[in-house]
């Protein structure tokens, strides 16, 4: 029953004087239901001004510690299944999709003058949304961290604002690398993480400006089975006289061999043991990104390196191994785009 319904039928119901008494009540419980509103609406904001002003200072907390967290905004997902894609953050809007069955991608996983990168193979997904109204980069970012640390992915790399992260339209730029346009905008958060499980590896990578994010997956493992296996080198060869050999993987730049580069040297060991009379040229290719110089001493490097371990690592006989550096100069793709590009970066096995 309203307060004014309550008062009338004290009014009608009672002497004059008893009247009188109500309505001095009535204004009374009028006043202190009108300070508690007034309390409640001041005990609110100050919650929230206190929240605010933890989040432009940057800091992680911005929750109130007198109100209870709301809840995620990233649905919580199961890793169960041959296909995994990570929930877009609440009032979302996909812009654009693009899903390969396998592809190559370049990882940022860090920044010293310009990004530093590792390439992944496997099942890519990249997809692009625009952001819900009012919604910060720093809650969206949280939300997503959140979410893949509750999945049990390690977060590798993140950063926030150009201080930490760079300017990802300097060249090399973002766009280029792998497809990530954030433009000039200073207010940019980034993250990057993994999960490895028996059969795959999953990388995750979620780039945030005011008014778009990305959200690029890679599941290492889902190419087909067979196609980098020493049985299907030695068909390819016999077939091709040469065969790319996949899961061999550098950091940009550089010719050191990572370590998730040892399912594939395995397999180019156990090759050559099961055929002795087999003699190979290890061919290293790049890009036409850099210097034409120093693509072709990065190529021989990077093809010297494989050779080095096949013989100090796997025992093959040296003489059996050549190592040659082309550059830039046998490319299968266009370099004028990420996808062509990804595909001219690879290792070559050519029958001698």
């Amino acid at each position: 029953m309203k307060l004014s319904r309550l008062m009338l039928l004290i009014c009608l119901c009672v002497s004059p004087t008893m009247q009188v008494q109500a309505q001095d009540f009535g204004e009374v419980l009028k006043k202190t239901v009108e300070r508690a509103a007034k309390k409640e609406v001041e005990r609110k904001a100050d919650v929230e001004t206190r929240r605010v002003t933890r989040c432009a200072l940057g800091s992680g907390e911005c929750q109130s510690v007198e109100e209870p967290a709301q809840e995620p905004q990233v649905e919580q997902q199961s890793l169960s299944g041959a296909a995994f894609a990570i929930a877009p953050y609440q009032g979302s809007v996909l812009r654009d999709e693009n899903i390969d069955a396998f592809n190559e991608y370049e990882r940022i996983i860090g920044f010293d003058r310009e990004p530093l990168t590792e390439t992944l193979e496997g099942r890519l997904s990249r997809r692009k949304y625009d952001n819900p109204e009012g919604r910060s980069t720093l809650e969206i970012a949280g939300n997503y961290k959140q979410a893949l640390t509750g999945l049990g992915f390690v977060i590798d790399f993140s950063c926030a604002k150009r201080r930490e992260c760079g300017n990802p339209a300097k060249q090399p730029s973002w766009q280029s690398i792998n497809g990530i346009n954030l433009g000039v905008a200073g207010d940019i958060r980034y993250l990057t993480g993994h999960l490895f499980q028996s059969d795959r590896k999953l990388f995750a990578v979620v780039a945030i400006n005011p008014q778009i994010h990305y959200i690029h997956t890679v599941e290492v493992g889902m190419m087909q089975d067979g196609m980098v296996s020493a049985t299907t080198l030695a068909d390819n060869l016999k077939r091709d006289g040469r065969v790319d050999l996949q899961g061999i993987y550098f950091d940009t730049g550089k010719a050191v061999l990572r370590p998730e580069s040892a399912a594939a040297l395995t397999e180019v060991a156990q090759l050559m043991t099961a055929m002795p009379d087999i003699r190979l040229a290890i061919v290293g290719h790049t890009d036409s990104t850099g210097k034409f110089e120093a693509n072709m001493s990065l190529s021989q490097a990077r093809a010297e390196a494989v050779r080095a371990a096949l013989v100090m690592q796997y025992g093959i006989a040296a003489g059996r191994l050549e190592a040659q550096g082309k550059g830039s100069t046998a490319s299968i793709a266009s370099n004028d785009t990420p996808e062509g590009r990804a595909k001219n970066r690879r290792v070559e096995l050519v029958r001698q």
